[in-house]
């Protein structure tokens, strides 16, 4: 779910949590809208760095000079919960957890973007009392972020001209898990009235990005009471969230599935259609929290990154006319194509074709996959066809990832099977899966434009 406040939020759902043979809701479909997303984006001037408040003196704590530009910087504050001491939270989030965490989330982004992205911790980890310690709305968290970046930039820094997280520059405030709260416990989804995180956007995507605040649940007591620490979901999880939540940071939207009555290549611009966030879980920018592990970023989201290597991308126009393309799996190291692009000769639609397989090291606990997500939706590895909203959508967010749905409006999936063809609504692409290997490393599909 996106708050359109200056906020991107990922919210535990149900829906991709329930047993494979619960009753299942359909699909949850934003309802459409004009607005573009008011984002909280840095006014400071990021051609400069290092300066000096204008107001009070405070140093704007930002990315150095010298910094590579594939290192992101990242300022940590720790928040103390209400009715919990400093000190004991000192003990289930310690400064080498924090820094393990870093290091996870950084050897995570080096290897999706190729090296092109890092993170590393700028500063002391910081620690803050929360007052009420309130995180349950948008508000809440708000207030939080506020007071764990005043130990950063100094009082009034959100609202700043001059002040807060520069260029590649990252504020994190880290909130702990309520006892209880964590995948089978008793009180699951509790500690921020279900929220796991939440991150600002900036106005544009790019890894060069003005920088960002984010709001990650990480550690708790049960975690640390357990003595596995980093076995436990209470710690393993602050991986993907923050890998998600800096992920807003520079820019990237939510993926999801578009949701349209009838036909199931609907027009970006229909009242007909709406945007199912979080049915994407193979997708970091999905529901990354249903998986043990870190899932994939996406070829689409990758391509708009800028990390996504020229070798990796095929792109096939009626200009080139009727094409058979070899696609490989995403995260096979490959000189091949990773991600297709095809273009609507009549519309101008451009589709994402890619081949998604199970990855290395994630796994699905909550159901094993195929999954049926809903009563009409089910989640399958395979060939999956997807578009990127633009500017002009009216019930996706720009640059929201969706996949288009296979199949009849009450049995859709989320890929296409061996032989079967896609073919977008103006009737003038198709894309036909002409086989795919075996154990999914690859596969051949023709592209025609009739």
């Amino acid at each position: 779910m996106s708050f359109r406040f200056p906020v991107v939020a990922t919210v535990v759902a149900a829906l991709l949590l329930v047993d494979v043979t619960a009753a299942a809701a359909a699909p949850d479909v934003r309802e459409p809208h004009d607005a573009s997303p008011v984002t909280w984006e840095s006014s400071v001037d990021s051609s400069r760095f290092g300066r000096s408040s204008a107001n009070d003196g405070t140093r704007a704590l930002a990315t150095a000079a010298t910094t590579s530009k594939k290192q992101h910087t990242v300022q940590v504050v720790v928040a103390t919960p209400k009715n919990v001491s400093q000190k004991r939270v000192k003990k289930w989030i310690r400064r080498s957890d924090v820094d393990r965490l870093l290091k996870e989330v950084s050897v995570y982004w080096s290897e999706q973007s190729g090296g092109k992205v890092k993170f590393v911790r700028s500063g002391k980890v910081r620690r803050i009392n929360t007052g009420d310690g309130a995180c349950r709305t948008t508000q809440q968290v708000i207030k939080q972020v506020k007071r764990g970046g005043s130990k950063h930039y100094g009082k009034r820094w959100y609202t700043s001209a001059d002040r807060g997280p520069d260029r590649r520059a990252h504020l994190a405030v880290l909130f702990p898990y309520r006892k209880g709260d964590y995948a089978g416990g008793s009180r699951y989804g509790t500690t921020c009235g279900g929220k796991v995180g939440l991150g600002s956007m900036p106005s544009t995507a790019g890894r060069n990005s003005p920088g960002g605040w984010t709001f990650s649940l990480f550690g708790g007591p049960n975690g640390y009471g357990s003595g596995q620490r980093w076995g436990h979901g209470q710690y393993e999880k602050g991986v993907a969230t923050l890998a998600h939540e800096l992920a807003h940071n520079m820019g990237l939207e939510h993926s999801g599935v578009g949701w349209c009555e009838g036909k199931a290549d609907g027009g970006f611009k229909s009242s007909r259609c709406g945007a199912a966030e979080g049915l994407d879980p193979l997708d970091l920018m999905g529901s990354e929290f249903a998986a043990d592990g870190v899932p994939a970023l996406s070829g689409a989201q990758k391509r708009r990154l800028g990390v996504l290597p020229r070798s990796e991308q095929r792109y096939v126009g009626a200009r080139d006319g009727n094409q058979t393309v070899l696609l490989t799996a995403r995260h096979r190291d490959t000189r091949r194509p990773t991600l297709v692009r095809a273009r609507d000769p009549r519309t101008g639609d451009v589709y994402f074709i890619e081949l998604r397989r199970a990855e290395p090291g994630v796994r699905y606990p909550y159901t094993r996959l195929p999954y049926r997500a809903s009563s009409d939706y089910t989640v399958r590895y395979g060939i999956t066809v997807s578009r990127m909203a633009g500017g002009s959508s009216t019930w996706a967010y720009p640059g929201e990832h969706l996949i288009v749905p296979m199949g009849r409006e009450s049995n859709r999936r989320s890929t296409m099977r061996e032989g079967q063809t896609f073919i977008s609504r103006s009737g003038d692409l198709k894309i036909k899966v002409v086989n795919i290997g075996t154990g999914m490393r690859s596969a051949k599909l023709r592209i025609t434009f009739p």
